[in-house]
Formats: structure tokens, C-alpha cells, sequence
């Protein structure tokens, strides 16, 4: 199990929510943050200017899945050039639901019922890891 956190542009989370719903990848937690990258200081003096991002953390259970919610956030955030953000992935060595008592990859998933035809509703489970 890892834990998938990107910081990026906020204009960016609604796409990358909806592939990653779209993937059936649904406990996702969102935060507003400010920030600045590695672009450097004008002035030695002068404090940096600290600009709105979104900080997305998923924690998922295998490999594939991870490589899915990758591609989600590169797909919608990639080509933003200088500023675009960050991801980095961090091992997670439990997981524990805490109404249920559900542990690890048990604690993850939850059978979501979808809809037959497609629509423009989101699923999205009742419980998750990162709610």
C-alpha cells in the first residue's frame, strides 16, 4: 500500500477528479495550500510569493492502481510548464477503517453499485481511508 500526494494547480482538480472517479478511484482527500517551487527569489530581501495550489492525497493497495491515479494527475497537470507541481508516493504499512475495524486493503475498497448506462453522476463511496 502507498500513499499518492500531488500538489498542484487548483484549475487542474477537476480533471483529475473525474479520471480518477472515471478509474473507479474514489477515496481522495483535497486541501487548499499555498506554496512556491524551485523557480528561485528575485531579491535576497524579499519574501518569496507563496501561490494557491491543491495538496490530493489517495492511499491505494497495489501497484496498478497507483500507476492509474499517476496518470490521472500527469495527464491533467504535465503540460501547465513551470509551477505545474509535485507528486510523490510514501509507504503506508496499515490501514485501519475505523467504524468497521476493516484493515488494509479491506479497509480500501468498498463495492460501489454503478449505474448501466453512462452517465455524468458520480459514485462515490460512503467511507474511505482518506475522509
Amino acid at each position: 500500500m502507498v500513499q499518492i500526494t500531488a500538489v498542484f494547480n487548483k484549475h487542474c482538480l477537476n480533471d483529475v477528479l473525474r479520471e480518477l472517479f472515471d478509474n473507479e478511484i474514489e477515496g481522495v482527500t483535497v486541501t487548499e495550500v499555498i506554496g512556491k517551487g524551485s523557480l528561485g527569489i528575485a531579491e535576497k530581501n524579499n519574501a518569496p510569493d507563496l501561490y494557491p495550489k491543491v495538496m490530493l492525497f489517495i492511499v491505494v493497495s497495489n501497484d496498478k492502481t497507483k500507476e492509474i491515479a499517476m496518470e490521472a494527475i500527469r495527464a491533467h497537470t504535465q503540460d501547465l510548464g513551470h509551477g505545474a507541481g509535485k507528486m510523490w508516493i510514501t509507504p503506508v504499512l496499515e490501514v485501519e477503517r475505523i467504524r468497521t475495524g476493516e484493515k488494509d486493503e479491506s479497509a480500501l475498497t468498498q463495492p460501489i453499485p454503478r449505474a448501466t448506462t453512462k452517465s455524468n453522476t458520480f459514485f462515490t463511496a460512503v467511507d474511505t481511508p482518506s475522509s
